[in-house]
């Protein structure tokens, strides 16, 4: 089985799925429009956090947070499964596909074959499209690629089931319902508060204010 759907490279994995499966349903919503009325402009240091043995810094929201603003401000229903079962996993991925569904899924990094050795790193909150599958291999469009590629039943279970922080847990998510029509005018206005109040928090390890403090400490 193989889906009809074309992949559009991006910057970024999260923003690019959710742009690529609205673009397949008929919505030809940019990967930077998502981005921007998701709020994913952000920033924050925080000192007593250790991450590789430096002080955490963060230029994002939380894995997800910006799909999920943006499916808000724009009245998109989402669907979203999790599961301990990795065959229960599996069949409901092919019964999406099989009922002309391409998906999205959360998965690790590290373990991705396609992925050169100097990109894999233990983040757990990577999204890609699965879009076909022949036989035991998924057809696969990940955004951050430049053209589709494939992973075995195996390949795609190991990434799937990541352990760690941000476990994915099997995580598939979908659009399954959107408004009349989508008022873009008003999700844009509620975007650019959302991530100005963000920005200018009077919290001096936030925004601005912690960009700033991140450049006096930097010698």
């Amino acid at each position: 089985m193989k889906i009809d759907f074309t992949h559009y490279q991006s910057a970024h994995c999260e923003n690019g799925v959710v742009s690529n499966l609205l673009k397949h349903k008929g919505h030809d919503i940019s990967e930077p429009m998502v981005f921007g009325i998701g709020s994913g402009l952000f920033f924050v240091y925080i000192p007593f956090l250790k991450v590789n043995h430096g002080p955490a810094i963060s230029f994002r929201p939380m894995p997800g947070f910006i799909f999920k603003r943006f499916a808000k401000r724009l009245g998109i229903k989402i669907k979203r499964y999790k599961f301990t079962d990795k065959k229960k996993a599996q069949l409901t991925l092919d019964a999406e596909l099989q009922n002309n569904n391409p998906v999205g899924l959360q998965v690790g990094v590290y373990h991705l074959s396609y992925f050169p050795d100097e990109y894999r790193f233990h983040f757990n909150a990577h999204n890609l499209v699965v879009y076909g599958k022949e036989n035991d291999t998924y057809l696969i469009s990940d955004p951050v690629m430049e053209t589709t590629t494939t992973l075995t039943e195996k390949e795609l279970e190991l990434v799937r089931f990541a352990k760690g922080a941000f476990a994915p847990k099997g995580h598939i998510y979908y659009p399954i319902q959107y408004p009349k029509e989508l008022d873009l005018a008003k999700a844009i206005k509620i975007g650019i508060k959302s991530t100005c109040r963000d920005m200018l928090a009077p919290v001096p390890i936030v925004g601005v204010k912690g960009m700033r403090l991140v450049a006096k400490l930097i010698r």
